[in-house]
């Protein structure tokens, strides 16, 4: 049974995950910050709004909502549904490859696919387990980390972590490159932030909250969210407070410590927040934002098709020559279609063209409704 309130989590988090990407898709901000493209007021502007509203909360989200579903289709029992699941893993590496060598190298979906194996750990799980783990891991690791990076700063001081060099060959290549040259930037730019020990710090950093999404679906929060809103209400409230303590952290002083504290702990409370705030949202807005998330993986590869096609050189090459507004103003663009086509596309048909294929790898062809 679909629950509409999840599909339009997704289709929100679709909004903000682009309002991130988009500044990746049109400049080289993996190797240099994106305020050094910045013209204006407006430009800063904005890049504060991602900053605060956005940057480091959408992954979390879309790793939560993954782990809900993981688990739901986990949680059924028996070792038919966990081969099944398998399946759905594998495929969904498949899909990750091929998304990130070939069309966009910020892929989420392969380390979605590794990371989904470690679920296999906790299919006998209780909620109570599953919610001990999922905050034991994120205080663990974030706490610490976040801890670490501050004895850093306090030593060396604030460290640049920028690349010019490398950023001035990506907007060659990717700007006026031929299709092999992009191809080969393309891996080189996976393989930048794809190195054994991002990967290491990758589980740690996702595994949480796929655990609990896990834990959420356990407790099935939002199959009766009447039932469960006085728990629900608690944590909308208190990931919020959190949220915005740590996410203004950088605007009180910033450094390394405290940007980095930002992201890896106001950056998944407010992917919290948003996650049980859209329990008492009007029946409306839900409606608004559903059919986009119903066809999640659709929309997710469709916007790397559309934005690398505006962006890079085999289309209309504006890679490096945008500001930030005009990208995300790209952004908005793209996804108003995507919303528009999206609720077209569900007055037709029951499920997202990618979804069936996805659907097809991991049942079989008996299922592909």
């Amino acid at each position: 049974m679909r629950i509409s309130t999840i599909d339009a989590v997704r289709g929100f988090a679709l909004f903000g995950i682009l309002l991130v990407n988009i500044l990746d898709f049109s400049l080289p901000t993996m190797y240099v910050d994106a305020s050094m493209f910045a013209k204006d007021t407006l430009d800063r502007l904005l890049l504060a709004c991602v900053d605060l509203f956005a940057q480091a909360s959408f992954y979390p989200l879309f790793s939560m909502l993954f782990g809900w579903g993981a688990f739901m289709m986990l949680d059924k029992g028996g070792e038919q549904f966990r081969l099944i699941f398998l399946r759905r893993l594998l495929a969904l590496l498949l899909f990750g490859c091929v998304h990130a060598f070939f069309i966009w190298h910020g892929d989420i979906l392969i380390g979605y696919a590794v990371v989904g194996f470690f679920l296999f750990l906790f299919v006998r799980a209780s909620a109570k387990t599953l919610r001990r783990w999922a905050l034991s891991l994120w205080i663990g690791w974030a706490g610490g980390s976040t801890v670490l990076m501050w004895l850093m700063w306090k030593v060396s001081g604030d460290v640049d972590f920028s690349e010019p060099a490398l950023a001035k060959q990506a907007i060659a290549n990717y700007q006026q490159g031929t299709w092999e040259q992009v191809f080969m930037q393309r891996v080189a730019d996976w393989l930048y932030v794809n190195s054994f020990t991002q990967a290491f710090i990758f589980i740690l950093t996702i595994l949480p909250f796929f655990l609990f999404g896990a834990y959420i679906a356990k407790e099935k929060w939002f199959y009766d969210i009447k039932t469960h809103r006085a728990t629900i209400q608690k944590w909308c409230i208190g990931s919020l407070l959190v949220g915005i303590v740590f996410k203004s952290l950088p605007y009180v002083q910033k450094n390394i410590a405290t940007e980095y504290a930002q992201d890896m702990i106001g950056g998944p409370a407010l992917a919290l927040f948003y996650l049980t705030a859209f329990s008492f949202v009007a029946a409306n807005i839900v409606h608004f934002f559903a059919p986009v998330g119903k066809m999640a993986l659709t929309n997710y590869l469709t916007q790397s098709l559309i934005c690398t096609f505006i962006f890079y050189s085999y289309g209309f090459g504006l890679y490096g020559k945008v500001t930030p507004k005009q990208a995300l103003a790209v952004a908005v663009a793209v996804y108003v279609v995507q919303m528009c086509w999206s609720h077209w596309w569900f007055k037709k048909h029951t499920i997202g063209p990618l979804e069936r294929i996805w659907r097809w790898m991991t049942y079989g062809k008996k299922k592909t409704t």
